[in-house]
């Protein structure tokens, strides 16, 4: 008997996970859409992580690899790279995916007219250590909407940050991430990939919240807050020089200014957020 190719591959890198990987894989199995496979791709982790993704009893979990200590960016490829499916979604180990959320997506991807989309990405809500959910923000238009590699890139280099999302907030199709190369970089190991993949095809906007963020202090993003400003500005400045024809100056000092507000006010309001969720909500 055949065995059934998997339509979407869920890859969950991780290292040291164990307050919140059992929520984030339950999150994937409780999907409306089933015909997925989840890989574990594990840093060299020192805590309960692997029990506790050993403990599900889903044959959906397909591979679970322990690594001695490589990095993130190591951990990330290496989860990508036994992927079997023809669409991707990369999980950090504390985030969550909302019920409809593969199924949207790839209904989207699937569409004739979105063949040429190397990605899709949505909004997303933020989620506290104690389980309290924060909205994200809202858009009055409710309808799809396909952007080009010059859309995409002028939006990220005036954003000043990462206007696409993090990874769980992403598909992509895993032929665009073989063309594209592998994950590389530090806080903009994520946006580094997304402009890689314009240069295959263009993005999908879903303007639906689709996913959580886990704001917490062991998260990515908050061990690298210190290094956020210069790597981002770094990228614009590399993006601006590949792109003159698409991309000014202008649209460049924009977003460095943004960028210089930006983040200082993220990092305050991640931390009001956090003592907020430690000293005065309730465990949810």
């Amino acid at each position: 008997m055949t065995e059934l190719k998997p339509q979407i591959s869920i890859c969950i890198p991780t290292y040291n996970g164990e307050k919140f990987i059992a929520r984030t894989i339950q999150s994937v199995l409780d999907q409306t859409f089933s015909n997925f496979e989840i890989i574990v791709s594990d840093d060299g982790s020192t805590d309960k992580t692997l029990e506790i993704v050993r403990s599900f009893n889903d044959s959906r979990i397909v591979r679970i690899d322990s690594l001695a200590k490589v990095g993130a960016e190591a951990n990330w490829n290496n989860s990508v790279a036994n992927a079997r499916a023809d669409l991707v979604k990369l999980v950090c180990q504390d985030d969550l995916l909302y019920r409809q959320c593969l199924q949207t997506e790839f209904e989207a991807m699937s569409l004739s007219a979105n063949q040429d989309v190397a990605f899709c990405f949505s909004l997303r809500d933020f989620v506290t250590p104690k389980n309290r959910f924060i909205k994200g923000r809202r858009i009055a238009n409710s309808d799809q909407k396909k952007l080009s590699k010059t859309q995409m890139l002028r939006k990220i280099v005036r954003s000043g940050g990462n206007p696409i999302g993090e990874p769980m907030a992403i598909t992509f199709r895993k032929s665009a991430f073989d063309r594209a190369g592998k994950f590389h970089g530090d806080y903009v190991i994520d946006l580094n990939m997304w402009v890689g993949l314009l240069e295959i095809g263009s993005a999908l906007f879903i303007p639906s919240r689709l996913s959580a963020f886990r704001i917490s202090k062991t998260s990515w993003t908050s061990s690298l807050k210190k290094s956020q400003f210069g790597s981002v500005r770094s990228l614009a400045k590399k993006i601006r020089q590949e792109n003159k024809g698409s991309v000014s100056s202008v649209d460049l000092v924009r977003g460095q200014l943004v960028g210089l507000i930006r983040a200082p006010v993220r990092q305050i309001a991640s931390q009001i957020i956090l003592l907020c969720d430690r000293f005065f909500w309730s465990a949810r």
